[in-house]
């Protein structure tokens, strides 16, 4: 059950905090979400706001409040599931995520896991060493809704924000829309937002017509530069995970139906928060791809196998690259000497298999 925080509210505002009156959407002007600049000064009227806090017991109730804001505005998820937020049992720092959702009834959705971003992680593992925080820790984040709300409306007035964009939902839809924006896709961004389909995220999105086209021909564009310009780069999904003392074994599932192998070391395996289902983008490096002409066998100590056809060969003063096409249209480019690509006698249209060892494969998360 949320705690309502009446203490604090009456200390910072004199009274009992009650929910913002919703203003009227017919007159609402586009777009339905807040821009970078439009976010980055709710940000700033936050930290001010905490800056005037007069005595100790005000700091830790406004910092309370503007923590829950930032992570309304980095992680996407209803005002509900941040107010539930445990801090002693939630948080996986040493990961840097945060467990949303779930709950006690039957039919509750399983929690889901969101990644903070550096500056948020950091300042939250300060706060939660802070023993100012020690008598409300397990708590710091049950505050009232209304509170919440009222604090975000007013902040938003400071800086100028309309009023029909200051409140949560907005925060969250701006999110959902920021991702996209850096190129999550759509399937990611539904997950993040903990909906059942990609179909409903697009409706919550409601996005205007014009930035619908906007964020169509971006898309396309940049799928357009990678098919031309991207080599050697795979998107899955981790199908498992082997943690060892100081390397990890990772396998990959690509998109293409490809099976690759990762060794990474357990520090990065950490910090990335990797585990089974995690949706990764693998890239190997082009000078450790080898190619042969025959199939390759276990003796090749290679664990990444790829069979392809040869699409061009440029050739240099002392090097060549040799880009192939896999069946599921992937490219890859190997960096071979001449004399290798003269013995294999490789010319466009030719087939070849190409091999990387684990070591190769470079893993990042999303």
């Amino acid at each position: 059950m949320i705690g309502i925080d009446l203490e604090h509210v009456l200390d910072d505002m004199g009274q009992p905090m009650h929910d913002a009156p919703t203003p009227p959407q017919a007159d609402a002007p586009e777009p339905n979400y807040l821009t970078p600049e439009q976010m980055g000064r709710l940000d700033a009227a936050f930290g001010a706001w905490v800056a005037k806090a007069k005595g100790r017991r005000s700091v830790i109730s406004r910092n309370r409040a503007r923590l829950a804001f930032m992570l309304l505005r980095y992680t996407g998820a209803k005002l509900g599931e941040i107010l539930a937020i445990n801090d002693q049992t939630d948080f996986v720092l040493a990961c840097r995520k945060v467990l949303l959702g779930g709950g006690k009834a039957e039919d509750a959705k399983p929690r889901r896991e969101v990644y903070l971003p550096g500056e948020m992680h950091a300042e939250l593992k300060q706060l939660l060493r802070d023993g100012d925080y020690a008598p409300i820790r397990g708590g710091i984040f049950h505050l009232d809704q209304g509170y919440m709300r009222r604090v975000i409306y007013e902040r938003a007035g400071e800086c100028g924000i309309p009023k029909h964009l200051a409140n949560p939902n907005t925060l969250r839809r701006s999110r959902a829309v920021e991702l996209l924006h850096n190129g999550v896709p759509l399937t990611v961004v539904q997950r993040i937002l903990g909906h059942l389909t990609a179909n409903s995220t697009a409706a919550f999105l409601d996005l205007p017509e014009e930035e619908q086209k906007r964020m169509e021909k971006y898309f396309l564009d940049r799928e357009n530069r990678r098919a031309v310009g991207t080599h050697n780069t795979f998107f899955g999904r981790v199908s498992a995970v082997a943690p060892g003392e100081i390397q990890s074994r990772v396998e990959v599932t690509t998109l293409g139906g490809h099976s690759l192998v990762s060794v990474i070391s357990t520090k990065s395996l950490e910090a990335m928060g990797l585990r089974e289902g995690s949706l990764v983008t693998a890239r190997v490096k082009a000078p450790w791809v080898a190619l042969d002409v025959e199939r390759p066998g276990p003796e090749d100590g290679a664990e990444n196998r790829f069979r392809g056809v040869v699409e061009r060969v440029l050739r240099g003063a002392d090097a060549a690259e040799v880009v192939l096409v896999l069946a599921d249209g992937t490219r890859l480019s190997a960096t071979v000497g001449l004399d290798v690509l003269a013995d294999m006698r490789l010319g466009s249209g030719d087939g070849v298999w190409a091999v990387a060892n684990a070591f190769a494969v470079v893993l990042n998360v999303g």
